[in-house]
């Protein structure tokens, strides 16, 4: 009886960006080590004035450097250079992240998910979030849904898998901590399957601080999140932008002509003035719509058709 050749082992990456992580990396690379010996663990230093580096490749990672400052420039070079991997864990290197529950990640992963997110929201170490930091999640979340219609419950987990097929489908130009957020997004508009474990968050070491600043990066995601509605949803943006515009247009229009039909006047010579213009603003913001769909449409039609080149 002929047997069937055996399925080759799946390779599998672990890519951890890092910047000023000495405190912790060490203690991640070592765990990803025990709880997936068959995988490679790749730490991206990124800038880091610490022995990051030294102490990643004493645990057993291989590192790389990134000098670009940023964790979207770091996460998009380990992702680079683990490009023959089948599957790709994303893991910040602060030790938050408990490297036990890569295997059911990884398993939702074989199961057919393109991208597994580990949710952070159900269970996690007291100060594990930084005042504000839980709320704000929600928030982009709610604003995500009612953009996107994407119902994620945790749009900014950095431990993550990333298959092969989804990471050659999709364009990231992240340079920060939105990436996290594009990801989810790109998944969402290229309807890839998605999938969400629930993990154990912990809470960051003392001597570790967190390189997140609230309102800097926090006004940054929510552009980032614009920008994206924008080239992503452009008659649904430019649609609204030219509803808004007709709406002003038309109530300061309906008071000139009232005037003109009641004195035969057009004594509020401005007012009409900014209501023709706000006219034409939403006319040509209809219009940028409605061209900029049809481009998408044929972008999407190209890039359908190159793996078949």
């Amino acid at each position: 009886m002929e047997t069937l050749p055996e399925a080759p082992p799946r390779r599998v990456v672990v890519v951890v960006p890092c910047h000023n992580e000495a405190a912790t990396v060490g203690k991640v690379v070592r765990d990803f080590r025990a709880a997936l010996p068959e995988a490679q663990v790749l730490v991206v230093d990124n800038a880091s004035t610490d022995a990051t580096a030294a102490l990643a490749r004493e645990a057993g990672a291989r590192v790389v450097a990134e000098r670009r400052p940023g964790k979207g420039f770091a996460l998009l070079t380990g992702l680079r250079e683990a490009r023959d991997a089948d599957f790709f864990i994303m893991v910040d290197g602060d030790d938050t992240y408990p490297a036990e529950d890569a295997g059911r990640l990884l398993a939702a992963a074989e199961a057919g998910a393109d991208m597994v997110v580990g949710t952070r929201l159900d269970t996690h170490e007291a100060g594990a979030f930084r005042a504000g930091h839980s709320l704000g999640n929600q928030l982009f979340n709610l604003l995500v849904r009612l953009l996107f219609g994407v119902r994620t419950r945790d749009l900014f987990s950095g431990y993550r898998v990333l298959t092969r097929r989804f990471l050659a489908a999709t364009p990231l130009i992240a340079q920060g901590f939105e990436v996290e957020a594009e990801l989810s997004l790109q998944a969402a508009v290229q309807r890839f399957r998605l999938a969400e474990v629930p993990i154990h968050y912990r809470a960051r070491p003392e001597e570790s601080p967190s390189k997140l600043h609230t309102y800097r990066d926090g006004t940054r995601i929510f552009m980032a999140i614009l920008t994206f509605f924008r080239d992503y949803r452009p008659l649904t943006f430019f649609g609204s932008l030219a509803l808004f515009f007709l709406v002003l247009s038309l109530a300061g229009g309906g008071v000139v002509i009232a005037e003109y039909l009641r004195t035969g006047l057009v004594p509020r010579l401005p007012l009409a003035v900014l209501s023709a213009a706000l006219f034409i603003l939403s006319a040509l913001s209809l219009t940028c719509g409605v061209l900029l769909s049809s481009i998408n449409r044929r972008t999407a039609e190209i890039a359908a058709l190159i793996p078949w080149r």
